[in-house]
């Protein structure tokens, strides 16, 4: 019985009997019926098959019965590499043919597909690219800020952690930004993009990106209305009233409201920064890189919780962190001081130190010294020449903010709520 060779490219040698030599084995157009017949002979574990219309195109089958389309080449270098193309069971022909023409087309002008398939397989993510700006932000911000940027990158922008960064598009960001609009507010979408735009920013000025532009550019910005709310006699007090307890946010609400630092500023606080007669604020921790300094007047001593252990860094929340669960903490709270019947529109806790300054401005104290008290950075010339700590104007102005919670808590007195005369705030001291 005579034996026929077939020689296959980077395949292994058929050699059966003549008159069972399958006729898929010679290289044939395929089609939908010749494609269902083309097997994997017995004693075999692998064979493949070509497709005379196709140059290189073929089908891999396995002894498993696993089928898969193939497409074969020779590189710059004359030497043969084979690509999958899918899986018979899920890539119809007309589609793999397509695609192993695709390829071809590109080896004719000179490219390489199985290299770059395996240059986007390997291309960095955009959970890889974060991670190295993370490190570089760390090093570059303020604590603050580089807290806000990390949770802005890997929380708002977890929907493109997984993508390829250069296969990220406008449209990918202009999504995003819509969901994070329409979850959080137009204010958190504007800071997740400007985080997302430093962080292209730097990836293309440090090489780690390729294209030649940022994604984020000309995506819309969403309009922000400035925040204008202050609070009324009856709001402050249905406040301090929901905070009279022990826990690390009803301490903090308060301090926030009697000394009017920023929530991050109290809920931050390191036992290091309270000395014997005031708050030093480490200025790694403000805003403008400033040290800032707070009188520890009677009410402020009441709201500080008493000296935490000696192995404690932060004064409230965790140890080594400070405070977190902002959210929560703050929902539980309007909860409260509705139980308790007060009825109080939405706040935050930046509308307390809005309603310090218009309160203090109404009685006549001095913008700078009431600037001073917010931690404001001066501006123009004032922010070279002025170096005055302002602190015994400070006391006093402080003085005169708890004299007037002391008035509305209590229920002595409506100075501001309504009609009052501002100047009574400074008569009264």
């Amino acid at each position: 019985m005579s034996s026929a060779s077939i020689m296959l490219p980077e395949a292994v040698v058929i050699r059966l009997p003549s008159s069972k030599l399958p006729r898929a084995c010679a290289a044939s157009k395929f089609t939908k019926n010749t494609v269902n017949s083309l097997r994997c002979p017995p004693g075999k574990s692998e064979v493949f098959f070509w497709d005379a219309s196709c140059a290189g195109f073929g089908m891999r089958a396995l002894a498993s019965g696993r089928r898969t389309w193939v497409f074969q080449y020779r590189d710059e270098h004359r030497r043969t590499r084979r690509i999958a193309l899918g899986d018979v069971s899920a890539v119809s022909l007309d589609i793999a043919r397509q695609a192993a023409r695709q390829h071809a087309a590109t080896v004719t002008q000179g490219g390489n597909p199985s290299v770059e398939r395996k240059s986007k397989r390997q291309a960095a993510t955009v959970l890889d690219l974060i991670e190295a700006y993370l490190a570089h932000a760390k090093d570059h911000q303020r604590a603050r800020s580089y807290k806000e940027t990390e949770r802005h990158l890997l929380r708002h922008a977890s929907p493109l952690h997984h993508d390829r960064v250069e296969a990220v598009h406008r449209r990918d960001i202009a999504e995003l930004l819509e969901k994070v609009a329409k979850r959080s507010g137009p204010i958190a979408a504007n800071r997740v993009r400007s985080a997302l735009s430093a962080l292209w920013s730097w990836g293309l000025r440090s090489g780690r990106i390729e294209a030649d532009s940022n994604p984020v550019a000309f995506t819309v910005r969403q309009p922000e209305r400035p925040r204008k709310r202050t609070l009324i006699d009856a709001e402050l007090k249905a406040i301090w009233k929901a905070t009279d307890g022990d826990g690390d946010y009803a301490r903090i609400v308060r301090l926030c409201l009697l000394t009017a630092c920023r929530r991050e500023e109290i809920g931050g606080l390191r036992t290091d920064e309270i000395q014997a007669d005031r708050l030093a604020i480490g200025a790694k921790r403000m805003k403008g890189g400033i040290l800032h300094e707070v009188p520890i007047l009677p009410l402020i001593a009441a709201a500080l919780p008493s000296a935490p252990g000696t192995d404690s860094e932060c004064v409230f929340g965790r140890r080594r962190t400070g405070f977190s669960g902002w959210s929560k903490a703050k929902a539980a709270l309007d909860t409260k001081i509705a139980e308790e019947g007060a009825a109080l529109p939405a706040w935050s806790l930046h509308d307390l130190r809005r309603t310090f300054s218009t309160r203090l401005h109404d009685g006549g104290v001095e913008p700078l010294v009431v600037e001073a008290l917010l931690a404001h950075k001066q501006q123009g010339i004032a922010a070279v020449y002025n170096r005055a700590s302002f602190w015994r104007a400070k006391c006093a102005a402080l003085e005169l903010w708890h004299s007037l919670v002391s008035d509305i808590v209590s229920d002595e007195g409506d100075y501001f709520g309504g009609n009052a005369d501002p100047t009574l705030l400074v008569a009264r001291k």
